[in-house]
């Protein structure tokens, strides 16, 4: 057997080793989006004339299990710059507040290739 019952839904075994890799895969990119997340926006805070354009984004989740989308939501808000404000009551909707919101559609295009996808590799 394959397959171990984990909160009513069923964790297939032989994905294990692609999950594994992809979180190694992501551990470094995460400290380094950390890195420059945190350098830009203490080298804006610091400059006399303020260039960020903040506002909050709703983003339409492609993640389907809770540990999945709780680990999206603490990604978001421990990145410098941004905020996980709200999850609709349906888990399909996530309110973001960026610090660096110029273009929205570009913003969500960002996010979802960078975090959401990796997310998706690591927990579903």
């Amino acid at each position: 057997m394959n397959r171990i019952m984990t909160q009513s839904k069923t964790f297939n075994i032989k994905r294990l080793p692609g999950r594994v890799w992809a979180f190694l895969k992501f551990v470094p990119f995460y400290a380094i989006e950390m890195i420059l997340s945190s350098t830009i926006l203490a080298y804006d805070i610091l400059r006399p004339k303020k260039t960020f354009k903040h506002g909050i984004v709703a983003y339409k989740l492609d993640l389907k299990t809770d540990t999945a989308i709780l680990a999206f939501i603490n990604l978001i808000s421990m990145t410098p710059g941004s905020l996980s404000v709200d999850l609709s009551a349906d888990r399909k909707i996530l309110f973001i507040h960026s610090m660096y919101l110029d273009d929205p559609e570009e913003f969500i295009k960002n996010v979802k290739l960078t975090f959401e996808k990796r997310i998706i590799k690591i927990f579903e």
